[in-house]
């Protein structure tokens, strides 16, 4: 299960989520740019997708998947405030939501959308 807590989500994206009428899923959709992120959330599974899409032809960008995904951590450094996904198998035992993810996905819309890969 994932290890998150949805007001650090809803922090570091800025915008409410759509949610599905059984909790099941949160879907955060952000526009800037000519850029629009969305990251779903399946909580229960901890599989979480993003997408990138160019808004002038809505066209996809970039698209991944992170299967059962251990947890997902706030972070605000001098880079900027940022969420970090930690992918499964990242840890030995269960993710407390803590301690620092040490590779994963990070995610940040201020000053712009950015969506990486990291070590």
């Amino acid at each position: 299960m994932l290890v998150w807590d949805e007001t650090d989500v809803l922090t570091v994206l800025e915008v409410i989520p759509q949610v599905d009428c059984d909790g099941i899923w949160h879907r955060y959709e952000v526009e800037k740019d000519g850029i629009k992120l969305t990251v779903h959330i399946y909580q229960y599974d901890g599989d979480i997708s993003f997408e990138l899409i160019n808004s002038a032809n809505n066209m996809s960008l970039f698209s991944m998947s992170l299967v059962n995904c251990n947890g997902i951590l706030r972070k605000k450094d001098n880079t900027g405030e940022y969420l970090q996904f930690a992918p499964a198998n990242c840890f030995s035992h269960r993710y407390d939501g803590e301690t620092t993810i040490p590779y994963g996905v990070r995610v940040m819309v201020n000053p712009s959308i950015n969506v990486s890969l990291y070590r």
